[in-house]
């Protein structure tokens, strides 16, 4: 995967129970968890997360309370994870993407970036 303009951009498939889409998403080690636009999460048919109502998120506009849902599978390049907690937020226009994969992503991968190279992976830790 390549870095662009400074960015760890990729393409992800994110899965509800019974539908898929695939949408260009941005590493963001400094969002706690990730983000995916309202639309899509409706389109997706998430399930709420009832142990975690709602999430707590400091924005450009301030602090903000915004449901917690659970992403059945994400997929991006061999690495597939399961049961994912995302929170649903539209990230303001003109941002050219509107999926955020946080820490909470992170967390459970092995991210190895390589600036020289211009690159970054992905894997299983």
């Amino acid at each position: 995967m390549d870095i662009v303009d400074r960015k760890l951009i990729c393409r992800v498939k994110l899965h509800g129970k019974k539908r898929s889409v695939y949408e260009d998403a941005l590493v963001d080690t400094g969002a706690a968890f990730t983000v995916i636009p309202p639309e899509t999460c409706e389109f997706l048919d998430l399930e709420a997360d009832n142990q975690l109502p709602k999430a707590r998120l400091v924005t450009a506009s301030g602090i903000i309370e915004t449901p917690v849902k659970i992403l059945e599978k994400l997929e991006i390049a061999e690495l597939e994870i399961w049961r994912l907690q995302i929170v649903v937020h539209k990230i303001p226009d003109p941002a050219p993407i509107k999926v955020l994969l946080g820490m909470n992503f992170i967390e459970r991968t092995k991210l190895v970036i390589d600036g020289k190279k211009g690159q970054f992976t992905l894997a299983y830790p």
